[in-house]
């Protein structure tokens, strides 16, 4: 029912633009477009992977799991088809308000917000930006400010990068401010649909309970061909609020993450990469996460250890008339606690001592008309954790991904 109403909304909303394009014109300073595109996909991997919306999001392959005869149950291979990230916009603008251009947008999906809502709408960008001369302020839901829409790599795969590159939406209050060539960012965020994880699992309460938002800096470079920078991130984790022998607990986790970024087009020829040294970032569909280094015996108290993590991509793009191929590849590595660990781990997949993907894709284009074909293969090495949850012992294991995407923009 909600697909159905938000359709209905949408087509009310462009029937009342053409009506009005097709009337008397009347002077108003208030205009509403709508856009987005028609996306169809295929997908084919060569064993179970780890994964979320049936697969179409890709992480990495799942470890083998022998069974008594010693085959590998994972190495079972699976395909499947989606619409789901169909995706519609609406755009309004107005008069100024308070000196400064105002613009409200609505992007969404249906990619639904969780395995069980797949095919239903998902809201993923909903803001108000006010524009002045040199200065920006947005607030409401956008991306996370170290997943610039710059640096976004061009792959077919709904991952976009992941867990190399971040892939995050927040709510959030950020301010831009210009100085000629040079941006400073500014930006205060909390969690929604890309969390922690926890002793409550996956979940914005640690991040709630600090009060503390999660604050970002950054500085950004920009010309004719080239858009770089530098960003820090801290975020402040609060895991409990009382202890297992009900004692109000006083725990919390200092995160912090720096990232360097550069992107360089000449039109026809693009590319780009990012470094990021992070904590606990899973909630960028990044590994990380954090465990207990210390418990009180008498209280039962806590202290916690980040997991550190190094995460690399680079992504280079050429234009041949309709024709534009490129390639992506990504490498993370875990580098475990600088604490030893000695209790509950909260953490995406800390067995893996590192991830690496490559991935050549092919591109048709005729107008708004797109044609894709990509192959991505995806290594994770998977072994056993030391007392600083390193990983010592490892093996890789492969997974190849052939994927068919058709895309019609309006």
């Amino acid at each position: 029912m909600r697909v159905l109403h938000f359709l209905i909304l949408v087509l009310s909303l462009i029937f009342f633009s053409l009506t009005r394009a097709n009337a008397q014109p009347e002077k108003s300073d208030y205009k509403l477009s709508v856009s987005g595109f028609v996306r169809a996909d295929a997908i084919f991997d060569s064993r179970q992977v780890v994964e979320a919306r049936e697969g179409f999001l890709l992480f990495y392959p799942k470890k083998p799991l022998y069974d008594i005869n010693g085959e590998d149950i994972n190495a079972r291979p699976t395909f499947n088809q989606y619409a789901m990230t169909t995706r519609l916009t609406a755009r309004a603008t107005g008069p100024d308000v308070l000196g400064a251009r105002v613009m409200a947008l609505i992007e969404s999906d249906f990619t639904g917000a969780s395995n069980s809502e797949n095919n239903s709408l998902r809201l993923r960008h909903a803001y108000i930006s006010l524009q002045w001369t040199k200065t920006r302020l947005l607030i409401g839901q956008y991306w996370h400010p170290i997943d610039l829409p710059e640096m976004i790599p061009n792959v077919l795969s709904l991952n976009t990068g992941a867990p190399f590159h971040a892939f995050s939406r927040q709510p959030q209050i950020r301010l831009d401010r210009k100085a000629g060539k040079f941006n400073l960012v500014l930006a205060a965020s909390s969690q929604r649909d890309y969390v922690n994880n926890g002793p409550k699992e996956n979940s914005s309460i640690y991040i709630r309970n600090s009060v503390v938002p999660n604050l970002h800096g950054q500085v950004q470079y920009k010309n004719e061909k080239l858009f770089a920078g530098l960003a820090a991130d801290y975020k402040m984790l609060t895991p409990r609020i009382s202890t297992d022998s009900l004692y109000v607990a006083d725990e919390s986790l200092n995160c912090l993450s720096w990232s360097g970024f550069i992107n360089y087009n000449t039109g026809n020829f693009s590319i780009k990469g990012q470094y990021t040294y992070g904590q606990a970032l899973n909630d960028h569909l990044m590994m990380g996460g954090f465990g207990v280094s210390f418990t009180d015996s008498l209280t039962n108290q806590r202290e916690y250890s980040p997991l550190n993590y190094h995460f690399a991509w680079l992504n280079a793009a050429l234009t041949f008339g309709k024709w534009q191929p490129s390639m992506f590849l990504g490498f993370t590595k875990n580098c475990g606690s600088t604490e030893k660990i000695k209790g509950p781990v909260y953490a995406r997949d800390a067995d893996i001592d590192y991830v690496y993907r490559i991935a050549p894709m092919i591109t048709y284009v005729n107008g708004k008309f797109s044609l894709i074909a990509e192959v991505e293969y995806t290594a994770a090495a998977y072994g056993r954790n030391d007392a600083n949850f390193r990983v010592t012992g490892s093996e890789e294991t492969g997974n190849i991904r052939i994927g068919l995407g058709v895309v019609y923009g309006f």
